[in-house]
């Protein structure tokens, strides 16, 4: 949940004070033109009707869109919009009871209200509202001082982040140039690396190249995890409260984000046919990022080796996912690097609903969080 600034263009004309309030769908096309201001070219006139839509789709037209979870925008004296927070509502079951959640979108403020305390004004009132708890997977170290001025958390074990290498000269020669700034050229030199990765592979033989799988794949479906969501989660006392219209909303925005990658998403059978559990990723620039990994009691390593398998044969040089402590005991014997990412953050109304979305007795992945939305990403042309 990154917050910026940019420089703006001139104000409108005025109008009356407004201040804080929920967000409407009219008011999309002017928090589209300061979204593009502060987060993407830096200019408000370059706002397409795409961005506005995309915000229309993902805030209102969310089958768990809630009236009093809205997004926050905050008018200027002359009832201008200066200031946008989003935020997502997602619904969990703790111990058979559906509570609400938010996740944060972009907080945008523009520079001219910078004095007025607009961004802490939103972000204060987004922490402080109706919902049962609030959490974010894309925070930056500015969100992070605010969220634990305001009594936010950490999450340890959900800013682990984990690694399996698949393809080591590729990996390393993305990353190393990566971090140089050189993306465009690691991607010209990725077919150099081929033959040497598969000199290396056939010398490590076992230690790299995951097994073929002796389960089945087929693709994954709203009715599937609706029908086997209970058995991958009877060990958890809170996970998704998914329904089918949420469900189907979700995959198709996840599959709507280019920038992201191709979505990958997978229901995993034993060979007798049983349902083991599924997983869903993105591919993009030869890396897997796990978006879910659910699995029945016993099959968790069965769905987590087709998983790898299978970013194998679609020509991934890595697997990289988020530590979830259900995982933690299987990647140790996968050979997996780790890393800290130091986005996740949890807020809670109570210490003892604090306690079980931090702990292990949680199962909230990477998809039911915001941090799979394309908003500072996609062209929208």
């Amino acid at each position: 949940m990154p917050v910026s600034t940019a420089r703006a263009s001139p104000s409108p004309a005025p109008r009356s004070a407004r201040g804080l309030r929920a967000c409407r769908r009219e008011d999309l096309p002017a928090v589209a033109a300061l979204y593009e201001l502060v987060m993407r070219s830096g200019r408000r006139e370059a706002a397409t009707a795409g961005l506005a839509r995309y915000f229309e789709r993902t805030f209102f037209d969310c089958p768990w869109a809630d009236e009093e979870l809205a997004p926050l925008v905050y008018e200027d004296e002359g009832g201008g919009i200066v200031g946008f927070l989003g935020q997502h509502v997602r619904r969990v079951r703790l111990d058979g009871r559906v509570l609400r959640l938010c996740c944060g979108g972009q907080l945008v403020v523009d520079p001219q209200a910078r004095a007025r305390a607009v961004g802490a004004i939103l972000f204060r009132s987004h922490l402080l509202g109706p919902q049962d708890a609030t959490f974010t997977d894309g925070a930056n170290d500015t969100v992070r001082r605010m969220w634990e001025l305001c009594g936010g958390e950490s999450a340890p074990a959900k800013n682990i982040t984990w690694t399996r290498v698949l393809r080591p000269l590729r990996f390393g020669a993305d990353e190393a140039l990566g971090r140089l700034g050189r993306p465009a050229l690691a991607r010209r030199l990725r077919p150099l690396w081929r033959p040497l990765d598969a000199l290396a592979l056939r010398a490590a033989g076992e230690r790299l190249r995951p097994a073929p799988p002796r389960s089945r794949a087929e693709p994954l479906t709203a009715q599937a995890v609706l029908e086997h969501l209970p058995r991958v989660t009877e060990s958890a006392r809170c996970h998704p409260a998914y329904d089918a219209a949420f469900l189907d909303w979700l995959f198709r925005e996840m599959a709507a984000v280019p920038s992201r990658g191709e979505l990958v998403r997978s229901l995993v059978r034993d060979a007798q046919g049983e349902v083991l559990g599924w997983f869903a990723y993105y591919l993009r620039g030869g890396q897997a990022h796990v978006q879910q990994v659910a699995a029945g009691r016993n099959a968790l390593e069965a769905v987590l080796d087709h998983l790898l398998h299978d970013a194998y044969e679609k020509g991934a040089a890595a697997v990289r996912g988020r530590l979830e402590p259900r995982l933690a005991d299987a990647l140790s014997r996968r050979r997996c690097l780790y890393g800290w990412s130091g986005a996740a953050l949890v807020h809670a109304r109570t210490p003892q609903l604090l306690g079980v979305l931090l702990s292990s007795q949680c199962w909230l992945e990477r998809l039911d969080g915001e941090s799979w939305m394309g908003h500072h990403t996609e062209a929208f042309s």
